[in-house]
């Protein structure tokens, strides 16, 4: 009997071993290295920035913007998809293949990210470590602040074009929350352009703004110097704080770094 027991362990080992993964969502990633699920891997999308170790692995384009002829030249047997991710024709062109795929919702609360990790840790086979690490954002998550003691913005574009700000029910007025921060841009809802004299008359205390866009206009003092600032006294002074992109516009295993960030840099202004 326990030698069969053996090669039936054996075979099941194997057939994990076959399984093709692609994982197309930054935050549906981290969560499968999380998970220490990562070895069944054979692709990820462009969002995939953490862990180092993911973007090491083949890229399939980006998560919004999904080709089926990328996708199955890796030859998958699995595609998670995070919420968004397209175009619809080419995941319908995906399935079609026998590529099972699954959709996530993209999280936007505490609670919603928990019940994402769950889900996935069930998909693959993980349910021990899914609710080992919920637990573990459990313990690390501060209480909300009481008080609001700083006011900033949360810029996800500062070029010619305008300014695009993140306002209620968004990942970074949920940080802002926790960590005792004043949303200014927070009259509207998601990411939104909002008019530079508006801000002119309340006047963050700081800017903060993902990595990728800060980098893509040439660095912190160039981002700070956009025109399009120049009536922001956070800006004069280059009170910026660049966030890791996933950390601060997806919500991740690491919500409780993000919300450290933001308590740190408030404290030193």
């Amino acid at each position: 009997m326990k030698y069969l027991i053996f090669f039936l362990a054996l075979a099941t080992q194997s057939a994990l071993a076959k399984d093709r993964v692609i994982s197309a969502g930054g935050t549906l990633t981290e969560i499968i290295y999380a998970l220490e699920k990562q070895n069944s891997l054979v692709a990820v999308d462009q969002s995939s920035m953490y862990p180092q170790q993911a973007t090491q692995l083949p890229q399939v384009g980006y998560y919004r913007d999904l080709a089926a002829e990328g996708v199955l030249s890796m030859r998958p047997t699995l595609l998670l998809a995070l919420e968004g991710a397209g175009r619809e024709q080419a995941l319908k062109q995906i399935e079609a293949t026998g590529v099972k795929v699954i959709h996530y919702k993209k999280p936007t609360s505490v609670n919603e990210l928990l019940a994402l990790i769950k889900h996935l840790g069930s998909d693959l086979d993980a349910n021990l470590k899914a609710q080992n690490l919920i637990t573990k954002i459990k313990k690390s998550l501060p209480t909300k602040a009481k008080t609001q003691t700083h006011n900033a913005l949360f810029l996800l574009s500062a070029n010619e074009r305008g300014l695009v700000a993140a306002g209620q029910e968004t990942v970074p007025n949920l940080l802002f929350n926790y960590a005792g921060i004043t949303n200014i841009a927070a009259t509207h809802k998601g990411f939104k352009a909002i008019n530079s004299e508006v801000l002119a008359v309340s006047q963050p205390d700081f800017l903060v703004a993902p990595a990728h866009v800060v980098q893509s206009l040439g660095g912190k003092q160039a981002f700070c110097k956009q025109p399009t600032l120049r009536l922001l006294k956070a800006a004069q002074e280059c009170q910026l704080l660049v966030m890791d992109s996933l950390l601060s516009l997806g919500m991740s295993p690491r919500i409780a770094t993000a919300i450290q960030a933001l308590h740190e840099y408030k404290t030193r202004l």
